[in-house]
């Protein structure tokens, strides 16, 4: 049990992995109780024909109780839990391991065999579930997770030893102390785990490394900072967490790289030539119609502004290197005409490519 990105995955894995010997692997079967009902889980008979119709969880485990050995095999069950699967599972096996059906079959679970759950949390768990399971939380409150995965990626980056050395400076200097603030002071506009920031902040460096030449690696850091841990923040319980953000950064870091005091940090990106901070109304834009074709929709054309250049500029960042951005606002508020314009714009770089 942990939160998303504690790393329930990777320790039963781990441990699967280190039981395999002689030959004798551990066999274990992932699946969601979420992704179906709870008939298609446990199985059903049809009112109609009043024949059986077997259910995901019934014909796993009859499955593995055949398999000849004795090596181990689990059943992972990995969704949440909720008052409709979990509490169907403390009807239908009992303490004696065996999951009695409705079609009155009798599947006992082996002395080699174990059900897992990996949960977020036990919000919707009666006393009844709890006490049939040994519980094991992962927490990801010490960040032993996000610099376990900054070193992995620093490492896979293969960069010369003096870059290595800056980057792992850059992680220490602005990340603890900004996660820290972040969580004891500010609201993310949907909740968001720090491994998800850190991924999506080493995303954005190994994209713009991958395509310019960076003269001032520490420019680049800090813009990466600022997007992918601030840039989730809005107006929210009547407070502007974005502006909030931004101050606390412009007081917290001063030197070397310095914002401009005009405006937010948010209305700035680097100009890797000049080593400096410019507004993102300077930016030249690729995909702006030069002559407006009259017979066409006014909803076809898009007027770039600070906040869909940015947009659309971390969106094609990210896209370069698979990674998938996600757009979070009301309803109007341009979402879809960003994600039409940045398919226009990589529409037309594919063109230009292929001519």
């Amino acid at each position: 049990m942990g939160p998303p990105g504690a790393g329930k995955s990777s320790t039963w894995k781990t441990l699967a992995k280190s039981q395999d010997k002689d030959g004798q692997k551990t066999v274990y079967v992932d699946l969601n109780p979420k992704v179906v009902s709870t008939n298609e889980l446990y199985g059903v008979v049809l009112l109609a024909t009043r024949e059986w119709k077997d259910g995901l969880m019934s014909k796993t485990m009859r499955d593995l109780g055949q398999m000849p050995g004795t090596n181990p095999k689990w059943i992972i069950l990995d969704g949440d839990l909720d008052a409709n699967w979990i509490e169907s599972m403390n009807s239908v096996m009992d303490d004696n391991r065996i999951l009695t059906l409705a079609s009155n079959e009798r599947i006992t679970l082996k002395p080699h065999m174990r059900m897992i759950f990996e949960i977020r949390d036990l919000k919707h768990a009666t006393p009844a579930t709890v006490s049939r399971a040994g519980i094991l939380y992962i927490s990801d409150a010490s960040g032993y997770q996000w610099r376990a995965y900054v070193n992995s990626w620093i490492a896979a980056q293969k960069f010369d030893q003096e870059r290595d050395k800056d980057m792992k400076l850059f992680f220490q200097k602005y990340i603890p102390e900004t996660l820290h603030h972040i969580k004891r002071s500010l609201k993310y506009i949907v909740p968001v785990v720090e491994i998800s920031l850190i991924i999506s902040l080493c995303k954005l460096l190994e994209s713009i490394l991958a395509k310019e030449e960076v003269k001032s690696l520490e420019f680049l850091f800090v813009f990466a900072c600022v997007w992918c841990l601030g840039g989730g923040f809005a107006l929210k319980d009547n407070r502007n967490y974005r502006k909030e953000f931004s101050d606390y950064w412009k007081d917290k870091f001063k030197s070397p790289v310095k914002f401009p005091t005009q405006n937010t940090v948010f209305d700035y990106y680097v100009d890797f030539e000049a080593n400096k901070f410019e507004q993102w109304s300077k930016m030249e834009v690729g995909n702006i119609e030069k002559e407006i074709d009259t017979s066409k929709s006014i909803s076809n054309f898009t007027v770039p502004t600070p906040d869909t250049i940015a947009a659309q500029y971390l969106m094609e960042r990210f896209i370069k290197v698979n990674h998938s951005p996600l757009l979070v606002g009301i309803a109007g508020c341009g979402k879809t005409q960003i994600i039409k314009g940045m398919l226009n714009q990589l529409t037309t770089q594919t063109e230009d490519y292929l001519q």
